[in-house]
This record gives structure tokens, C-alpha cells and sequence, in this order.
């Protein structure tokens, strides 16, 4: 299978900076696509980490591309009212004209409890409220009978909703980890699977979990969409590009790097050597990198650099 290469626009870094405008984000995403890249995706928080709304600038993004696939990367489902979400989804597939693809997570782990202290819903709610909601989505989308009540919601309001673009809807990915209930999560319910902390070597052994559960759920292995997200600064200086990741973080995160890595996935160093670190995540089972640029001062620059000495590997990659 081909391997695609996508960037985080810097949504949360450019709030942090002060600038709410949305406009420089559409200039980025038309940038993102000129120079190759295969998709542009926007992060989602919705207490702690200020930006602007991600599923709005998805509509404005669709209008200013052509050609890349446009997603979020993630989107914290349970923190939305399902049968407006699924409204809006259907909305911004018919407006990328089916390009689009939507990662969804549930807000953690990451060490951020302000945003843990303004939701009352208790976490444990989360992932069943997220596949309840996927559920009924999908089963609409797909023009399926059955009942679409359940523990947390009564959806039988999403018959009446428009269709999507794309037939039995856009793809929807499990942005989480390689744990025995995420791999259950995959296996039965969703189009992809994107870790955010995973080695090349758990890479496999999850992937091979999830198709192997894939497979005894009654679906095709092959169709599950695999994933990587990761947070990069590119320099031939392999320290100086730790210690702007730490600045980053630092800024970010108000952490510094080291207690930032237990959570995520971070990369400091030269194209050359970015690009040979992706191709194990490839090896391993990987078919869609998303890159968020660790930095607040060169963001342009390091693009172009991914554009130039990190793309053109990638799309030589092929994934099992």
C-alpha cells in the first residue's frame, strides 16, 4: 500500500501567538497542498487549549483545496451533541466533495487538568459515548434498519439528515493507543487507527491485534486505515532540534519536553534521518503520517524542508 504524508496546521499555536484570524490558516492549507502533501489536519481541545473551532475551519478549508484529503486530528466527540455533530459531518463531506476523513479521540491522556476540571462527564463515559454515537452514524449512513436508541442517546433524529457525499459516510479513525480495548475499538467499529505514542515494534504488534480482531469481527483487514501522528522539528542539528521542541513544549504545553514524551510522539533531527525514523513506523504497518511542526518561530521553513527531503521518501515507502 502507498504511503501519504499530511501536516497539523498550527491552529493552537497561532491562537497562543495571538493571532485568531482565520485567514493565514487557508493560506497554509493551499501551501500544504502545493507543496505535495497528501492531507491538512486541525487539532481540537475544548476547554484547556484555546483555538478556533475545528469542524468551521474544515468548511473554509474545503472551499480553498482541491485536491487533499482534509480531517481532524483529533476531535473530541464525546464533548459534542451527536445529532448536530453528525449534521455538520455530513454538511462538510458534501463541501470537500468527499475528502474528508475525521480522527476521533477522547481528550487523553495528556496531562492538561484544567481540562479535566471544566467537564463534569466522567471520563470512564467517554469512549461508550463516542461509539454509541459512531455507531448510529454509521448505520445511517450506510441506509441500514435497527434501532437507533441507546444507552447514552436516542439518534432516530439522523434519518431525517442529508447523505453524505462519500457512500456509507466519510472515514472515521480511532485516535488512540494500541491497548487491548483500543484494538476491540478499531476492530469493530471504525475505518482507521492513529496513535499518538507507540514504538515501530508495538506498531506491529497492535496492528497485527486489530487485524486479527478485524477478521473475526467479519470485516476486511485491509480496509482499516493505519496512522501515525507525530510532533517534529526539522534541523541537521539534532540538539538544537530537541531544544526547540523543548521550547516548544515549554510554550505549548507550559511542560517542558521530557514531561511531554510519556504522552506523545516527538521527532528532533535532520529530514535525511526523519524520513529513515517513518520508514520503520512503514515497515511496521504505517500508512498515513500526520505531522504537527514543533515550533513557533520557523513554521514555514520547516514545511518546506518536510516538502522537500521528508515527502518525496515517504511516498517511495510502501506499508505491509
Amino acid at each position: 500500500m502507498p504511503v501519504r504524508i499530511g501536516i497539523a496546521l498550527p491552529v493552537r499555536e497561532l491562537a497562543i501567538l495571538g493571532n485568531n484570524d482565520a485567514a493565514p490558516l487557508m493560506k497554509m492549507s493551499q501551501q500544504v497542498e502545493e507543496l505535495g502533501f497528501d492531507s491538512v489536519w486541525v487539532g481540537d481541545s475544548f476547554v484547556a487549549r484555546h483555538r478556533l473551532e475545528p469542524l468551521t475551519l474544515l468548511a473554509a478549508m474545503a472551499m480553498v483545496t482541491d485536491r487533499v484529503t482534509i480531517g481532524t486530528a483529533a476531535l473530541t466527540v464525546a464533548l459534542r451533541e451527536p445529532l448536530t455533530l453528525a449534521h455538520t459531518i455530513v454538511t462538510l463531506d458534501q463541501l470537500a466533495g468527499g475528502r474528508l476523513t475525521l480522527a476521533f479521540g477522547t481528550g487523553a491522556p495528556l496531562p492538561v487538568q484544567a481540562e479535566y476540571d471544566a467537564v463534569t462527564m466522567p471520563y470512564r463515559e467517554r469512549a461508550g459515548r463516542v461509539d454509541e454515537a459512531v455507531k448510529a452514524f454509521k448505520r445511517v449512513w450506510r441506509q441500514e434498519e435497527g434501532d437507533l436508541a441507546g444507552e447514552y442517546y436516542d439518534l432516530s433524529g439522523l434519518r431525517l439528515q442529508s447523505p453524505p457525499t462519500q457512500v456509507g459516510g466519510p472515514d472515521l479513525w480511532l485516535a488512540s493507543n494500541g491497548k487491548p480495548g483500543a484494538v476491540a475499538r478499531t476492530a469493530t467499529l471504525y475505518d482507521g487507527w492513529m496513535p499518538i505514542k507507540i514504538t515501530p515494534d508495538e506498531y506491529r504488534q497492535s496492528l497485527q491485534a486489530i487485524r486479527d480482531a478485524t477478521r473475526a469481527a467479519g470485516r476486511d483487514p485491509a480496509a482499516i486505515s493505519t496512522a501515525l501522528y507525530v510532533t517534529v522539528n526539522m534541523n541537521q542539528d539534532a540538539e538544537r532540534a530537541e531544544a526547540g521542541l523543548n521550547d516548544y513544549t515549554h510554550r505549548y504545553n507550559e511542560l517542558p519536553l521530557s514531561a511531554m514524551t510519556p504522552y506523545q510522539l516527538y521527532y528532533g533531527g535532520s529530514a535525511e534521518d526523519f524520513a529513515a525514523w517513518l520508514g520503520e513506523y512503514a515497515a511496521a504497518g504505517a500508512r498515513h503520517f500526520v505531522l504537527r511542526i514543533g515550533s513557533f518561530v520557523d513554521y514555514e521553513t520547516q514545511v518546506h524542508t518536510i516538502a522537500d527531503g521528508v515527502v518525496p521518501r515517504v511516498h517511495e515507502m510502501t506499508a505491509d
